[in-house]
């Protein structure tokens, strides 16, 4: 059902809850933390509508982030550990009982990307609050001619370096906060709606040893057969 979902695992916002955190601060801007963005699909008359999901969490500490979708009712779940100093992404599988993980490097990464068509992203002097934060607008439009376009927010106000390296967004300097992606044939919304400054475990951004490490064929291959 999930396919190549490259969203999100480097994309976050954040809300000002500061007194006390303290730890997590870093010239204003939060440097650890989790972020929960509501998922809303834009086409309600596609056949995988009720099996998308309706929420994303993101954890992130030291410049590298942790993301969680689950899918399916329940039955399928699978996490992103986007590594930017690593300059690798972990996607990890969880469908029943059974665990995999797949390690994308630099070159597979790019690879994916150029599968996607190319996000035209041009700076307006607009802005909008989302979450408690003022933030910039742009629009992006996909390909070519008559091409999709669509408004996308982001805000400085976090401590991550890069954080849209490893998607289409990848030309966006800040966090985004408000975006959307084509998966499963129709278009989700991502909006950030919670933001907790809160220390995080180191452990969260490691892969578990649970879980079987499988090529990128045999990802897709797994991935195809939920669909």
């Amino acid at each position: 059902m999930i396919n190549k979902l490259v969203y999100g695992a480097g994309c976050f916002t954040l809300l000002f809850i500061l007194t006390g955190c303290k730890q997590v601060l870093f010239h204003n801007r939060i440097s650890e933390g989790s972020i929960e963005y509501k998922i809303e699909v834009l086409d309600s008359n596609n056949s995988m509508a009720n099996l998308a999901p309706d929420k994303m969490t993101v954890k992130f500490k030291n410049n590298i982030s942790f993301a969680q979708v689950i899918a399916g009712m329940g039955l399928f779940e699978t996490d992103f550990i986007n590594d930017e100093p690593g300059k690798k992404i972990i996607q990890m599988v969880r469908l029943f009982n059974k665990k995999y993980a797949y390690i994308a490097d630099t070159a597979a990464i790019n690879k994916e990307l150029k599968k996607e068509p190319e996000y035209q992203i041009t700076p307006t002097t607009e802005t909008k609050k989302i979450a408690g934060y003022l933030c910039k607008k742009a629009m992006v439009k996909v390909g070519e001619g008559d091409g999709l376009s669509f408004p996308i927010y982001y805000t400085d106000k976090i401590q991550l370096e890069n954080p849209n390296w490893s998607t289409p967004f990848k030309g966006i300097d800040g966090v985004l906060m408000g975006y959307r992606i084509k998966r499963y044939g129709m278009y989700l919304e991502f909006t950030a709606v919670k933001v907790d400054p809160a220390t995080n475990d180191d452990n969260t951004f490691k892969l578990p040893p649970d879980y079987k490490l499988i090529s990128k064929e045999q990802l897709d291959q797994l991935i195809k057969g939920f669909q």
